[in-house]
């Protein structure tokens, strides 16, 4: 999807999306110019906000524009982006045929797997991390250390395509090799990492060629480097199904000539679907700090050699009372019985 700008005179503002102001992959700048495209994929529709409405039929977003880079001044202006597909049935008339056969040509269901008949339409795939284990949980933009979340990607229109994940990592944002672990491995399985990533993947079949999910489980946790933590998978799209199943280990090894022909045949089929490499940032919120209140070894030694002097002087204090008491009513009762006699 591209956006078209145009400024009344040279603009050295800057552009972000309201979901996206702290990602740079969300932001432009303008350089002087007074027109700007701005454009989005479709591949990753959550990475800077982008919403989807399959039932309306729309793409919508929120495009913030401001004089100033990097900050929210007077004078700032909020664009509301919306692109709208048709979803309607289209009823083609045609004219009858040469020797009176129809002029569509409708075949069985016998198929050449290595065609794509109709107008297909490019595989709707999409990567995001939702709140909670399982994929019916929100999608999430946050999240703190420990808490449930899920790597979700999916792929909505299977009628034609079907995808397998691999290779996927999670980094700082660097390519600082100290800040990246890896999360599935070459053969789309995943990692297991102790309070971080559970093990296994899940693959979901789709029902009626509605969406499949690849995911798995995972919980909060971020690099010391930065509160960003960047996902990154390789995503392999197919035609009708993949020879390569999700997290499916070659137990017995292929002879060279067969694998070769294989890989040949995919390739094929697959025709132009390219490897693709799909991308997501979620943002660890910072924790709450706990303060207690600590007494050195030191410290409770001077106390406890303090205790018995305390007490000592407690006591004497105590005595020195109970004789001033004792005295003051002896002087009492000697002065009464000196008046009495």
């Amino acid at each position: 999807m591209d956006v078209f700008l145009t400024f009344a005179k040279e603009f050295y503002g800057g552009v972000f999306t309201e979901e996206g102001i702290g990602d740079q992959r969300c932001r432009w700048r303008g350089h002087g110019q007074r027109t700007m495209v701005i454009r989005f994929s479709f591949v990753n529709d959550s990475e800077c906000g982008l919403s989807t409405n399959e039932s309306g039929g729309e793409y919508s977003m929120k495009l913030i524009v401001s004089p100033i880079d990097g900050l929210l001044v007077d004078g700032f202006t909020t664009i509301g982006v919306r692109c709208i597909y048709s979803t309607h049935d289209v009823t083609l008339t045609l004219p009858p045929g040469l020797n009176g056969l129809s002029a569509l040509q409708i075949n069985g269901h016998e198929h050449d797997d290595g065609v794509i008949t109709g107008n297909g339409v490019a595989p709707l795939l999409s990567m995001q991390i939702l709140d909670g284990h399982g994929i019916n949980g929100m999608p999430l933009t946050k999240a703190s250390i420990g808490q449930r979340i899920t790597l979700d990607l999916v792929l909505k229109n299977t009628v034609i395509y079907d995808f397998y994940v691999y290779s996927c990592t999670a980094n700082d944002g660097t390519n600082n090799p100290d800040a990246s672990i890896n999360v599935v491995d070459s053969n789309g399985c995943a990692v297991r990492l102790s309070r971080a990533i559970d093990i296994p993947i899940f693959a979901t079949e789709p029902y009626n060629h509605g969406p499949k999910h690849i995911f798995l489980h995972m919980y909060g946790f971020q690099f010391t480097s930065s509160q960003f933590v960047h996902f990154e998978c390789r995503v392999k799209p197919c035609v009708r199904s993949c020879h390569r199943q999700q997290c499916a280990a070659d137990v017995v090894k292929t002879p060279l000539v067969l694998a070769l022909r294989r890989r040949r045949e995919e390739a094929e089929r697959n025709g132009s679907l390219d490897t693709l490499r799909m991308q997501t940032v979620l943002q660890i919120e910072a924790q709450q700090t706990q303060t207690a209140a600590l007494v050195s070894s030191q410290e409770k030694l001077d106390v406890d050699k303090m205790l018995p002097a305390c007490l000592l002087i407690l006591g004497v204090i105590t005595s020195l009372i109970v004789l001033f008491c004792l005295r003051s009513s002896t002087i009492k009762l000697q002065m009464a019985e000196d008046k009495s006699i």
